[in-house]
């Protein structure tokens, strides 16, 4: 036997309204108590196990082999029903209900729990694989009925058949020359309980949802039902084979009814079809059993698949001619305001060329404001760019912005270079669609909004999901596209995210690759932004470019052809000079008498280690030890430096560059320069820091702490004081030749 297990829970389009789903699948709303919950929980389940019960007890009176097999199986349809209605957490009461079925009739008590884990399996299977089609109880959809045909009864039920019938072969019940007739009539009533009761028990409440029946349709309700009864009745008393005129009832019945009106008509056909094929009269009337289950079998699924067909083929297109007759209503509507707003259109047009003069006088203080807007605009954005590129050691940075001609306004174009914890340096470059004030002022808060969140973490889809937030809430008509990567220089990786910006582009030996992946809409665009990461380490010596649609993108060219051009001039600068990358750039593809569009670019080179040596030069404030400790790190890694000695000498040196910071230049006005430098001959490592200021004298209040930790983590520790500044050589001998 089977039973229907999982409620058809969608979502989108073919999902029941918020309130109906929450009052079918039973689930809880907040002013139910939860002791009210959990008894109308239990009363559900009580009801769906009587019911089961009661129609298996109902099918077995049916059975055709032994007590237990039965073409006829009304369980597996209420389980469906009351599964797709009140939710698949209700599965407890069908498998309870189809255990104590199976007791009394089976070999033993594990052939009875073999054979309940069967009829409880196939209908989760049923149900499930309704589920992934996006089935609707409602049945008004083709793919519906050839759903709940095909997938819910025909496919799903012969999980059940299958665990029953070897399970009574392995019980000793039947015989090896039994099994196959035993299999078909086991998948038939399953099928047959799927087929007719469960679309019988679906469509009890549209009576009550859907519009309600007048009078004459119930009469007419009565009448089909009636002369189907007759007519199956007949069919299967006289020996005749007229199942055939069965159909036109049953399109009768769909046409006029649609679901409440085949289900119920599908169901009598059903029921007389199998009791005539359990007392072999009819059409069934000399055939072998398995002969008679192809025969009751082909029947069945021919009146569920025409009536289900048929109704859920009406009720589209009754819907559609709902939908038309509104969109018709609709547009009449719309069209009398339109010839209202014609109307009142002519009157104005009337004032409009009596004020036609007069808006001429005007045009003339309009250019001069639109010029005006332009260069405020021009200036505004240029003085909210970055004055100049942070220095990195070992990381060339080069920039350059160029706006738009005066005959057109000043767009949002904008770059940045962001420093990060960890030695880590943000990049990004963007474009706000459009021109004028509105875009430059938008580029302002995207640009600082984007390093407020990279500082905060510099994760590309946490600071692009940062970002899609603001722009979200900013009234900016146009959209906003913007990549974002952070490098590590480390180890050269580079991360990144894309939201509908032109690639960028890492290339090295005349060779240039495109970073294509991690892409999504504009910020801004969508409502709710998802952002992924994609990650690429850069070769040694590449060279990573990023730029502006403006760069690439010309009327009546492609931009497939732009990114290659792109591709074949930067990759044909030679590779020692950025500067010389990016002005080769502007002058290839701009033209200097009219430029569409503003452009930025921003070009980034690791640089590698010179002569085995570093020097490292940057202003002495807080925020640049990190950069130090990543360079010194970095170099000492790339030199086969063992772990354990470069986190010595990483923390001896810092405590030597944090003197000079906190010291050096304590009474002046402005940081002065903080100098690192290395050198490793062998195994003996030299680190100098040196600085140019004048130190005040210690205090007497104790001290000293950092120069006696860096004399316990070197070998040797040389201060000198000149007048010119102070100099600390940090000496050791190290373990060379260790993969870091």
């Amino acid at each position: 036997m089977t039973t229907g297990v999982g409620a058809v829970e969608t979502s989108g389009p073919a999902a029941l309204p918020s309130r109906v789903t929450q009052d079918l699948d039973g689930k809880d709303t907040p002013d139910i108590s939860p002791a009210a919950t959990r008894t109308r929980r239990l009363v559900r389940l009580a009801a769906i196990a009587v019911a089961y019960y009661l129609g298996a007890r109902l099918g077995l009176s049916l059975s055709l082999v032994g007590n237990d097999v039965t073409p006829f199986w009304p369980p597996t349809g209420v389980a469906v029903a009351a599964l797709i209605v009140f939710g698949r957490s209700y599965w407890p009461a069908v498998a309870v209900a189809a255990l104590a079925v199976n007791l009394p009739i089976s070999a033993n008590p594990l052939a009875a729990a073999v054979t309940a884990v069967g009829n409880t399996l196939a209908p989760v299977v049923a149900v499930t694989l309704l589920q992934r089609v996006g089935f609707r109880r409602q049945l008004d959809r083709q793919r519906d009925a050839l759903a709940i045909v095909f997938l819910g009864a025909l496919a799903s039920m012969l999980v059940s058949a299958t665990i029953g019938a070897a399970t009574l072969l392995a019980s000793g019940s039947i015989t090896t020359g039994q099994l196959p007739a035993t299999w078909a009539v086991w998948w038939t009533g399953d099928a047959m309980g799927v087929l007719t009761v469960a679309p019988f028990l679906l469509c009890l409440p549209l009576f009550w949802e859907q519009r309600r029946w007048p009078l004459r349709l119930w009469l007419e309700a009565m009448a089909i039902l009636m002369v189907a009864t007759l007519v199956v009745a007949a069919a299967v008393t006289t020996g005749l084979h007229i199942f055939f005129l069965t159909l036109p009832l049953l399109g009768w019945a769909a046409w006029r009814l649609q679901l409440r009106g085949a289900a119920p008509a599908a169901l009598i056909a059903t029921l007389l079809a199998t009791a005539a094929a359990t007392r072999q009269r009819g059409p069934f009337e000399g055939k072998t059993l398995l002969e008679q289950m192809v025969t009751l079998q082909a029947f069945n699924a021919c009146v569920a698949l025409t009536s289900f067909f048929l109704a859920a083929l009406v009720s589209e297109r009754m819907q559609t001619a709902a939908a038309l007759e509104k969109a018709a209503s609709e547009l009449e509507r719309r069209v009398e305001q339109r010839t209202a707003q014609l109307s009142a259109a002519n009157t104005r047009l009337v004032q409009e060329i009596q004020e036609r003069s007069e808006a001429q006088e005007l045009l003339s203080h309009e250019e001069a404001r639109a010029q005006r807007e332009h260069q405020i605009a021009e200036t505004l954005q240029r003085s909210l760019l970055p004055d100049r590129l942070p220095d990195v050691p070992g990381v060339a940075l080069a920039a350059r912005y160029v706006p738009a001609t005066a005959d057109v306004q000043v767009g949002g174009d904008w770059y940045d270079v962001v420093q990060l914890p960890g030695g880590l340096i943000g990049l990004a470059i963007g474009d706000v669609a459009g021109h004028g004030l509105t875009a430059a002022a938008t580029m302002v808060q995207v640009r600082m909004a984007l390093r407020a969140y990279a500082l905060q973490d510099p994760s590309p889809p946490a600071v692009m999901r940062g970002v899609h937030q603001l722009v979200a809430q900013l009234p900016v008509p146009e959209m906003v596209t913007l990549i974002y990567l952070v490098f590590d220089p480390a180890t050269r990786r580079i991360r990144w995210t894309n939201a509908g910006h032109p690639p960028a582009l890492a290339f090295a030996g005349g060779q240039g690759t495109y970073l294509e992946g991690a892409l999504s809409p504009p910020v801004g665009v969508t409502v709710d932004g998802s952002f992924t990461e994609a990650s690429q380490v850069l070769p040694p010596g590449a060279t990573l470019l990023l730029y502006t649609d403006g760069l690439v993108e010309r009327r009546g060219v492609s931009l497939t052809a732009g990114l290659d051009r792109l591709d074949r001039e930067a990759s044909a600068v030679p590779d020692d000079d950025i500067e010389a990358l990016c002005e080769r750039l502007i002058d290839t593809f701009l033209d200097e008498d009219h430029i569409e569009d503003d452009v930025a670019i921003l070009a980034m080179r690791p640089l590698p280690s010179v002569d085995g040596e570093l020097d490292v030069r940057l202003p002495a404030e807080a925020r640049n030890l990190v950069q130090v400790r990543s360079a010194l790190r970095r170099w000492l890694k790339e030199a086969t430096v063992s772990e354990a000695d470069v986190n010595e000498v990483l923390v001896a040196c810092g405590e030597a560059c944090a003197n000079v910071v906190q010291h050096a230049y304590s009474g002046q006005g402005s940081a002065g320069e903080l100098v690192v430098e290395a050198r490793l001959d062998g195994d003996a490592l030299e680190v100098r820091i040196r600085d140019h200021g004048h130190w005040r004298p210690a205090a007497d209040r104790g001290g000293g702490w950092g120069l006696q930790l860096m004399d316990a983590l070197m070998d040797d520790v040389d201060v000198e004081h000149t007048p010119g500044g102070t100099d600390v050589r940090l000496r050791r001998r190290v373990h060379v030749g260790v993969e870091a």
